[in-house]
């Protein structure tokens, strides 16, 4: 029986298991808290990926099993900060929907004068509408809202759990590097944004060729293609850039 629809997606789930069990390791056998966050703190780099494997998640779920997939966004939540849902409506409808109209773009990039908010004040305003902006796009779409009131419960309820256990190893292993992640998601949407041209699908989006890049993160350099077909299995990303690399500004393309 298969478990895993795509065989490519062994590796994000692989990783995700390797982040779990480091996050596992460091609340009940480090002891020290000063060490701990020591620890949580020189790890972040390594777990900012997940929200590589978050976000190909919630695109085209890794699962033939729904409830396999609710398990993985489950361990996803503990290391990005979002749980199963919340990406389906601030990211895909909102996001990917609006991207080309700032003013009504989930990333809210965009001053009223057309210019680009601080990088500071776009971390501030994205961090508080992850709740906010997601309320408000969950009313326009009902049976999605539901699920993630339904999943976001469930993964409070163990967090929960976890900090009754051990409050300050909780903050410190969990809470903390949570936030810390939503903040970076709103920062990497920051940098593949900000300040370009929205006529155009093309002069839309920053991307990163490097191959260490793309090796780390799943193909996540190659923004333009997602955007244009966000349904594309991460995989697929490489063949479908090169395609339409040439419409793209050289500016645009990143580092190769």
């Amino acid at each position: 029986m298969k478990l895993i629809r795509h065989p490519a997606d062994r590796w994000p789930v692989a990783y995700t298991l390797m982040v779990a069990v480091v996050q596992a390791a460091l609340f009940a056998w480090v002891e020290p808290l000063w060490l701990a966050a020591l620890l949580v703190l020189a790890f972040q780099p390594v777990q900012a990926v997940a929200i590589a494997c978050n976000h190909y998640q919630h695109h085209k779920p890794v699962f033939f099993a729904a409830p396999l997939n609710r398990l993985y966004e489950l361990l996803l939540f503990f290391q990005t900060g979002t749980p199963p849902f919340l990406i389906t409506l601030h990211h895909n409808l909102g996001h990917h929907k609006h991207y080309l109209e700032p003013p009504r773009d989930t990333l809210r990039w965009q001053a009223d004068d057309g210019r680009p908010y601080p990088w500071p004040v776009v971390m501030w305003r994205n961090a508080w509408g992850h709740l906010t902006w997601t309320v408000a796009l969950g009313r326009r779409f009902p049976k999605i809202y539901r699920r993630l009131k339904l999943w976001t419960t469930v993964g409070l309820l163990v967090l929960a759990a976890l900090v009754a256990w051990d409050p300050a190893k909780a903050a410190v292993v969990f809470l903390l590097p949570m936030l810390l992640q939503v903040l970076n998601v709103a920062r990497l949407g920051y940098d593949q944004h900000a300040g370009l041209d929205m006529d155009d699908h093309l002069t839309a989006s920053r991307n990163n060729e490097s191959r260490l890049y793309n090796l780390v993160t799943f193909n996540s350099g190659y923004h333009t293609a997602h955007h244009l077909k966000p349904g594309l299995h991460w995989s697929e990303l490489p063949a479908f850039h090169a395609e339409i690399r040439d419409g793209i500004p050289e500016e645009l393309r990143g580092e190769a």
